[in-house]
């Protein structure tokens, strides 16, 4: 069924061919099976005549036919050029036609298209926006027609007369307009400097063209406001800085300018213009006021110079006969003339008058001893230094050795009651009344009037008796013990003070107080040693011991019992009996050597009887005597009875 209906379709398009005209014919067959109208720019290929044109047989489009037509991008392929350089697939996978007459054969994603890379031009800064607007820039409908140039976009307001290089004074990041901001002025015949930088370009460029016909001189554009006199060469005195008169060259005028000259404004000597009327310059004081008051006669220069107005070269010694050494050569003027006129006194109320002052020491300097010694400060003072640093006692003369070289002088010579110096009213000394000033005549050479007793009134107070100058920190070098009722022999000798003598804090003599306690301390043992016996044996340690030796070498018991220390006894060692105990002894419990050890037997010895023969072993045992090193263990010997 299917065969013979097309078969009567296609036998009834031919017997609509042959009714019709052949183009008539060829239009309505072309549009009955084509699948949609062409592209507009395709519009030429409608009708089934062009079908083969782009149609393969079959209905296939291919790259040939279409490159056959699309000539140029065919070669840019073959070059590997353009945005077709490495194009492998069919043209119709990208460009489809019968969409339409307004159908877009030319799909393009303006997001994913790198301006920069394909086509060398990067839209940077201003032409950024344009990115998806191509048709503001590309007015044909192929965009390889477009150029790079400047002026293919924009109006040449120079009208040519400055190039075809836009890019020396614009840029692409800024408008045409701010361009008078970034041009570089150096790249001209004239280069802009100094307050040439801040005039606006408008005030010079009177054209478009931005050419000036004359810029050689300064009387180019500035008119000239001295006479003919004046050098026409305006560099001569002014600099583009600014107008005003800096590089003028003083010294071809009768006047050059050193020193501090050099820095002084132009008006402050040229009061009317320097062109109409010069200054005189004779002597200082056509232009400066005298601060001195015409107390001195000659011209300022014999004591000033340009250079600086202070320090002056003014010679103290052979204008005034007081010669300035030393540490009063470095002293200001006015350090000593306090009469003359502080810093910053306006110029017309500044006086230096310097006459009236005298040149003793008191003049200036407060006396700090208030005539303690004279008025001749020169004796122990000079002016290197106001330190005295090389006095000479003349007095007590063995008082200033050993310890006492090292003493400062205010170390002896300390603040006495305040005393007002007498000094002349406009010294130092009169501004400070009622200053506590030290003594130095009336100073006591006794110990106690610089030291504070460290023993609180025990010992004498001649302390000379136990220390010496020469001693370090003033040692007790010249003690001895021997002259005390307690002197120190064998192992007491070589014992430092501090294991007898120690710090206490109560009454003494000299008054209620902390220091090392030297009398009040006993002499007996238990004074400084602990009882090592517990009470058992006594207070009278010398009994068995000696300063010589604390270790008892031989003790002899006082009362022994009869036939006790015979045989073994009388060799056995003294802990063979007294050993260690822990127990109640006469000074309380403890643990030590036990001295109350009983004579009988059974206090040392095991009873083998176990009692049965009585308590007095003497009645058969006696002790028996040491034979050798290697004899048998001690035992007691039976008696033999007879």
């Amino acid at each position: 069924m299917r065969s013979w209906r097309h078969i009567g379709g296609v036998t009834l398009v031919a017997a609509l061919l042959c009714l019709a005209g052949a183009t008539r014919v060829e239009a309505q067959l072309g549009a009955l099976l084509s699948p949609g109208p062409l592209a507009r720019a395709h519009a030429s290929l409608e009708g089934g005549a062009n079908c083969q044109k782009c149609h393969e047989r079959g209905n296939r489009v291919t790259a040939m036919k279409c490159l056959t037509c699309h000539a140029p991008i065919a070669q840019r392929m073959a070059r590997k050029v353009g945005v077709h350089r490495n194009v492998t697939t069919e043209c119709v996978t990208c460009h489809a036609d019968h969409a339409g007459v307004d159908g877009q054969l030319r799909p393009f994603d303006t997001a994913r298209f790198n301006h920069a890379a394909e086509t060398g031009f990067a839209l940077a800064g201003k032409h950024a926006p344009l990115a998806d607007k191509c048709a503001s820039c590309h007015k044909a409908r192929s965009f390889l027609t477009a150029s790079p140039t400047c002026s293919s976009c924009h109006d040449d307001k120079h009208k040519g007369t400055l190039g075809p290089n836009c890019q020396r004074c614009h840029s692409v990041d800024v408008t045409f307009a701010t361009a008078t901001k970034s041009f570089d002025h150096s790249l001209a015949a004239f280069a802009l400097t100094g307050a040439h930088k801040t005039v606006a370009c408008a005030s010079c460029h009177k054209t478009p063209d931005f050419k000036i016909a004359k810029f050689s001189t300064c009387t180019s554009c500035h008119q000239t406001p001295h006479g003919p006199k004046v050098s026409p060469v305006c560099t001569t005195c002014h600099t583009s800085e600014n107008w005003k008169t800096k590089a003028f060259d003083h010294t071809r005028t009768a006047f050059p300018l050193v020193g501090k000259h050099l820095t002084a404004d132009c008006t402050g000597c040229h009061k009317q213009p320097a062109t109409k009327v010069k200054p005189a310059a004779a002597t200082c004081a056509t232009c400066h006021v005298d601060p001195h008051k015409g107390t001195f006669k000659v011209d300022c220069k014999a004591c000033h110079t340009e250079t600086g107005f202070a320090p002056a070269t003014f010679n103290h010694a052979v204008a005034t006969g007081y010669a300035l050494t030393e540490r009063h050569a470095t002293v200001t003027c006015r350090g000593c003339h306090t009469n003359i006129s502080p810093p910053k006194t306006p110029t017309a109320r500044i006086s230096l008058d310097y006459r009236g002052l005298k040149t003793t020491c008191a003049s200036c300097h407060a006396d700090p001893h208030a005539t303690e010694f004279g008025t001749t400060c020169e004796r122990c003072h000079s002016a290197k230094t106001f330190i005295v640093s090389s006095f000479t006692h003349v007095k007590s003369v063995q008082l200033f050795a050993g310890e006492h070289l090292k003493v400062t002088c205010d170390g002896c010579h300390t603040v006495a009651k305040a005393r007002t110096p007498t000094a002349p009213a406009n010294s130092l000394a009169a501004k400070t009344p009622g200053r506590a000033l030290p003594r130095y005549t009336t100073t006591p050479t006794l110990c106690a009037s610089c030291h504070l007793d460290p023993h609180l009134g025990q010992l004498s107070p001649d302390c000379a008796t136990c220390h010496s100058l020469a001693a370090i920190k003033f040692a007790p070098d010249r003690f001895a013990h021997d002259r005390t009722r307690y002197p120190l022999t064998g192992k007491h000798k070589p014992l430092a003070c501090a294991r007898c003598h120690q710090p206490v804090t109560q009454e003494f003599p000299g008054g209620s107080g902390a220091a090392v306690k030297f009398t009040g301390v006993g002499t007996a043992c238990a004074s400084c040693h602990q009882d090592v016996h517990l009470g058992q044996v006594g207070a009278s340690c010398e009994t068995c011991h000696s300063p010589a030796s604390f270790t008892v070498m031989n003790y002899k018991h006082r009362q022994p019992p009869r036939d006790f220390f015979v045989g073994r006894h009388a060799s056995a060692e003294c802990r063979a009996c007294h050993a260690p105990a822990t127990r109640d002894f006469p000074a309380g419990r403890g643990t030590t050597v036990n001295f109350g050890v009983g004579t009988a037997c059974t206090a040392c010895h095991k009873d083998p009887h176990n009692g049965t023969l009585g308590p007095d072993c003497a009645r058969c045992h006696r002790p028996e005597p040491l034979i050798s090193a290697h004899s048998r263990p001690l035992r007691l010997r039976p008696l033999t009875r007879w």
